[in-house]
């Protein structure tokens, strides 16, 4: 007898499974037709969405803020980074119902949900991606008061290159506006890139590091772990490629090393690189709720 895994459908969970520890741009494709009846029948009513915010100079610097119909107050912000390898990705597809569904998952918790898309590779080269996590982040602190949301809770979250672009930002003390740190409350990484595998860098890395890998070791997360003080939630899904996976272990041991506290870490089992953000909403209870109580946990502690 096969068990459910977090409230998932036994087919799907046998679809995923079925595809292994790889991920590429098919896998990608076969996991959003699987997801996408489960997202289109997501509740969306009593959300407030206000979109295309701009929070810098150029077009992709855009986000969107989803709150209650009925209004928060003193609420907790999750900005969410979407993935797509450096070269692709949105903050809305299939109109806002994949991503939305994150935003909507938050709000539906008591906490304002916000998606924001950045630039891309090549015309953005590293760290560019992390400029524009802290460009958000300093938009929403500027503004989300006028959304019921209070500046000092105001959590990152980023999965794949998102999670690399939040990670950069956090853990690189250049990029923070000031020596108090990033000025998020904390930052939430699924499955992020951390370094480079000994295969050599794949094209869409180096659209965004540069042709010179040799100076890839000095851009990487991994061994470039300057800043310590900012409470971290990382993930990975059962079937990421288990390079990736590797590099997460290993980014919690570069913490743990440094400045002497784990992060929370959570294995998503039954889920590949992309289901795990696909899934969030649709009554799956994999990460959605681990997120929502590591920040209950960040905020009362």
């Amino acid at each position: 007898m096969n068990k459910r895994v977090h409230n998932m459908p036994d087919e799907i969970a046998a679809e995923i499974k079925s595809i292994g520890k790889v991920f590429n741009e098919e896998v990608a494709g076969k996991t959003r037709e699987i997801y996408m009846p489960l997202l289109n029948a997501i509740d969306r009513s009593g959300i407030d969405v206000t979109s295309d915010i701009s929070y810098g100079p150029h077009e992709r610097n855009i986000l969107d803020v989803h709150v209650p119909e009925n209004g928060l107050s003193d609420a907790p912000t999750v900005i969410f980074f979407h993935g797509g390898g450096y070269i692709r990705g949105h903050k809305n597809v299939e109109g806002d119902v994949l991503h939305g569904n994150v935003a909507n998952f938050f709000v539906r918790n008591g906490i304002i949900g916000v998606n924001a898309t950045y630039r891309l590779a090549p015309e953005a080269k590293w760290p560019d991606g992390a400029t524009d996590v802290g460009a958000a982040l300093a938009w929403a602190r500027d503004n989300i008061a006028d959304y019921g949301g209070n500046p000092d809770k105001i959590f990152l979250l980023g999965q794949s290159a998102g999670a690399n672009h939040v990670a950069t930002y956090v853990f690189r003390k250049s990029l923070h506006p000031s020596e108090g740190g990033p000025s998020c409350a904390g930052a939430i990484l699924m499955s992020g890139v951390y370094g480079q595998g000994p295969g050599g860098p794949a094209p869409n890395h180096i659209a965004y590091f540069g042709e010179d890998s040799s100076k890839y070791a000095e851009m990487v997360t991994l061994g470039n772990v300057e800043h310590g003080d900012t409470p971290v939630m990382m993930s990975n899904a059962e079937f990421d490629p288990i390079g990736w996976e590797r590099f997460g272990i290993e980014l919690l041991a570069e913490i743990a090393t440094k400045f002497d506290w784990v992060p929370r870490y959570k294995q998503m089992q039954g889920h590949n690189h992309v289901s795990q953000v696909y899934s969030i909403g649709t009554g799956d209870n994999g990460v959605g709720p681990d997120i929502v109580d590591f920040i209950d946990q960040t905020l009362s502690g």
